[in-house]
């Protein structure tokens, strides 16, 4: 194999990130290798600097279960663990994308998130973070709601829903909201920022996305923070779903 052109400053974060055993390299590929190289560690990070280390981190990983990429989400949690990201936060960043990719497709990504903290020698199962019941789910699922998307937002769409079609709003309300918005490990910004990273890499939710958009804002969430992590994900969602993720942000916060 030749001598890959790669950048020292790409050289220097891939030795940060990644550790020995969890770099792919395409010896077969060295023109692949030095192109995305190059782009993912060098110049996309100069335009990443709203976010920390660790959020790009995160979102990198998000970006992984919403595309469906199962060898690099492995490569991204041993990535987080090794730029401090804690164990209870990787959990719930994947916990939390249960309601929104299904269980089917989801639960190879906690059988994979198990094995790497095993060989990671992280003790399992982690500790409880929930904090609701199954007699106030519901309720609190409301009010994380209405804290994420602002009262009035909420009560419109609960007007607009059709008749015969409750249900999903309550058990969006319950399981999703009540179920994991509710636990600790994330804080309410996080967790929206990562819903909405997670929709953008999904593709095909562009309604939620714009929705999640606007609950990024109303939270406290920049625009230059939105931006800086939708460009973190470009290498792992490509172009097409990142315009789309540029275009639900603009509106909302334009």
């Amino acid at each position: 194999m030749r001598e890959l052109k790669i950048t020292e400053k790409a050289k220097q974060m891939i030795r940060r990130l990644f550790s020995r055993n969890s770099v792919t390299v395409l010896k077969t590929d060295p023109e692949l290798t030095e192109l995305y190289d190059n782009f993912a560690f060098d110049k996309l990070l100069e335009h990443t600097t709203e976010i920390s280390e660790a959020e790009r981190c995160v979102v990198q990983l998000v970006s992984t279960l919403g595309s469906k990429g199962n060898h690099q989400f492995q490569t991204m949690v041993n990535v987080c663990l090794n730029v401090g990201v804690k164990p209870r936060e990787i959990r719930e960043i994947v916990y939390q994308a249960f309601p929104y990719i299904g269980f089917s497709k989801m639960l190879d990504f906690i059988l994979f998130l198990n094995d790497e903290f095993e060989n990671n020698n992280i003790k399992l199962p982690l500790d409880e973070q929930g904090t609701t019941t199954e007699e106030n789910r519901t309720e609190k699922g409301r009010e994380v709601l209405e804290a994420a998307f602002g009262k009035e937002v909420i009560d419109e769409i609960k007007s607009k829903i059709p008749a015969g079609q409750e249900h999903i709003y309550e058990f969006i309300a319950n399981y999703s909201f009540g179920g994991f918005y509710t636990r600790t490990g994330l804080t309410l910004q996080q967790r929206e920022l990562n819903t909405f990273c997670l929709l953008s890499s999904m593709g095909g939710a562009q309604k939620l996305m714009d929705l999640h958009a606007r609950a990024n804002k109303h939270v406290g969430n920049s625009k230059s923070k939105m931006v800086a992590a939708v460009t973190a994900m470009i290498p792992y969602i490509g172009f097409p779903r990142t315009l789309l993720a540029l275009d639900a942000i603009n509106a909302a916060y334009d």
